[in-house]
């Protein structure tokens, strides 16, 4: 405290105005100079700390802090000369004084390193030449930018154009591009599948998988010239389709693959019309191939054409593969087309299809070579693609050749528009098909020809039939005992039970097949008018699925069977005219097992019938025929009689 009281006290010292001898304007003139000083020392730092603050990116802010501490030091200074000019607490103004010199001796010392540092600082012309070289920098890139976009447009519409996916797989990373045509192709959004390799490797049908990596195997040991393969590809609704894929390796110097560029294209529509064609030529082949040689030289026919076809297409998925090599050594014709449908450019492969030079082309419209009745069709489309309703369509036409003769082509088309949005021209790629459609013309012939011919089969199979049936009937005119009579009777309507079958099948749209339910109330109609049954006595009952459909091979037996146990019915369950029903069942339980029931509620049989013992030709074909469909036969004669017949088509 004894310190304190002598450090702050006034009475040691004179205060400093006697050195100015007090005079006022001495006195004044000094007051006044501190006390300014001390206020502009003020007014600095402040506005130094407000400029750092305000101006983050400006280097070295920390020597503006010290420079601010010096000058508020230094400012002390001067208001404490104003202090003790009336009180001499010189101690506490030479504490202060010691403080600034500490401080300037700091700030001295820290500017020293600093001045290289700030001489290195860039001046304002180096500032102005470096943004005058970004400037060129900029605009340069933008132009850049600006033909990279049109050459990505002219791609992107060449590629909708095209209707294929693309892919680009990059072999290091196994990051693969999937173009949004190829995830639509799929039922996806463009969202909902990552750029990763396994998002194409798990959608492949497992019995393709090994297939398809052996052949992307062989390509990468460049043992073939492309990856090309067809297999089926997984859907989001969980089904497949056929997908044809192409592709292309990038080897590096050490001959190592880093990527590989693909399209994959939708032929699944292909496949399952070949799939059908053959199905459709092997079923008739099976049924007519031992009755004439003709039909065998028909499918003989059908057989080169199909080859044919398959070399065509071969020849097409070549010619696709060239496509990207060059415009003019296209397999396809590509034209750029007005908006007015004149030709802009063509290609080679159009001139050729056309049978016009590139200069005659040039000076005619689509509308000028499209034939009348595909026009409409082919202008609603364009208005469809111009008012941005669809991006591209494709349709069949035909077009007038230079010679007048008709061509029919493929033609798939895509709208150019400038980067505001206006239309430019039109991109059609268009592929000749005429070869395609005279093949189908001639298979649709040929296969009319042949339902024809089986038709005729049938029928001729029927009368012969009915022939036979008619011999019987006049054979048994002359026939005195009645057991042989009846005999002749039961062959008779054996034999138009098969004849009704042959009927069914010459009037049924599905040649292989016949209704059997149909088939069936015709047959016991036919039983009841035979045997004169009054159908208020006897009623009948017939439970028969509606879309049970045999072929000939288990209709015969079926018949036969039905025919033989409603016959047994009728001669023998209800006798002295006695009231009954007769019931037929035939059902199918799964897939492929049926279950045939036929039943009365009349007398019943015997008890010691038995069915290997019996002597009736009737139920010994009975039995026969079941084993004849593989099947097996249960008796119930519990209330009249029930014979459950069972047996399994394969």
């Amino acid at each position: 405290m004894e310190f304190l009281n002598s450090f702050f006290s006034i009475n040691q010292f004179i205060p400093h105005g006697h050195c100015y001898l007090w005079k006022p304007e001495l006195v004044y003139l000094h007051l006044l100079s501190d006390v300014l000083t001390g206020f502009a020392y003020y007014s600095i730092p402040v506005m130094l700390v407000y400029f750092v603050r305000k101006r983050r990116d400006v280097p070295f802010d920390w020597i503006f802090l010290m420079f601010s501490t010096f000058i508020v030091a230094c400012g002390t200074t001067h208001l404490m000369d104003v202090w003790t000019l009336w009180y001499p607490t010189y101690w506490l103004s030479g504490l202060i004084k010691a403080i600034t010199a500490f401080v300037s001796v700091a700030t001295a010392i820290k500017l020293v390193p600093l001045i290289p540092q700030a001489l290195a600082l860039p001046s304002p012309a180096q500032l102005e030449a470096a943004n005058h070289q970004l400037g060129k920098e900029i605009a340069e890139r933008k132009r850049t930018e600006k033909v990279l976009r049109e050459s990505e447009q002219r791609w992107q519409l060449a590629l909708r154009g095209n209707n294929d996916g693309i892919w680009d797989w990059n072999v290091k990373t196994n990051e693969v591009f999937f173009s949004t045509r190829w995830k639509e192709m799929l039922g996806y959004e463009d969202n909902e599948i990552s750029n990763n390799l396994n998002e194409r490797v798990m959608r492949v049908h497992p019995d393709d998988r090994q297939r398809v990596t052996q052949a992307v195997q062989e390509h990468f040991a460049k043992k073939t010239p492309f990856y090309t393969t067809e297999h089926r590809v997984l859907c989001k609704d969980g089904t497949y389709k056929w997908i044809l894929e192409r592709g292309q390796a990038l080897w590096d110097d050490d001959n190592n693959v880093v990527r590989m560029t693909g399209t994959q294209k939708d032929i699944t529509e292909r496949k399952r019309a070949d799939e059908a064609l053959n199905n459709l030529l092997n079923q008739l082949e099976n049924m007519v191939e031992e009755r004439t040689a003709e039909l065998t030289r028909i499918n003989q026919s059908l057989q080169v054409e199909i080859t044919q076809r398959q070399r065509i297409e071969e020849a097409l998925r070549e010619s696709e593969e060239r496509f990207r090599s060059a415009f003019h050594q296209a397999a396809v014709g590509i034209a750029h087309v007005a908006i007015n449908g004149r030709w802009l450019l063509v290609n080679q492969r159009l001139c050729d299809i056309l049978g016009y030079t590139l200069a005659e082309l040039q000076l005619l419209t689509f509308q000028d070579i499209t034939h009348p009745d595909d026009l409409d069709i082919d202008l609603k489309y364009v208005d469809d693609i111009l008012a941005d309703r669809i991006q591209t369509y494709s349709i069949e036409k035909r077009y007038f050749r230079k010679d007048t003769s008709i061509v029919w082509v493929n033609l798939t088309v895509a709208l150019m528009r400038e980067p505001r949005g206006e239309p430019k021209y039109f991109i059609s790629v268009i592929e000749d098909i005429s070869d395609r459609k005279y093949s189908q013309e001639q298979i649709k012939a040929s296969l009319v020809e042949k339902e024809v011919l089986l038709k005729e089969i049938y029928h001729r199979v029927k009368n012969n039939l009915q022939v036979i049936s008619s011999l019987l009937n006049l054979q048994s005119a002359y026939i005195k005992d009645k057991h042989d009579l009846v005999i002749f009777q039961q062959s008779q309507q054996r034999i138009g039970s098969i004849a009704l079958i042959h009927e069914k099948l010459y009037q049924s749209q599905d040649l292989a097949r016949i209704n059997f339910a149909e088939y069936i109330r015709d047959l016991v109609a036919s039983l009841f008018t035979a045997y004169e049954v009054n159908e208020d006595a006897i009623a009948l009952k017939i439970n028969i699925e509606e879309h049970i459909l045999l072929g000939l091979d288990t209709a015969i037996p079926c018949s036969l069977i039905i025919h033989e146990l409603v016959s047994n019915s009728l001669k023998y369950a209800f006798p002295t005219k006695r009231n009954g029903t007769i019931c037929i069942n035939f059902n199918q339980n799964n897939q492929n097992n049926f279950i045939l029931i036929v039943s009365d509620d009349g007398i019943g049989l015997p008890s010691d019938f038995d069915l290997q013992k019996i002597d009736s030709l009737g139920l010994q074909l009975v039995d026969a025929f079941t084993h004849q469909l593989g099947g097996n036969i249960n008796i119930k004669s519990d209330v009249g009689v029930e014979f459950q017949v069972k047996f399994t088509l394969f």
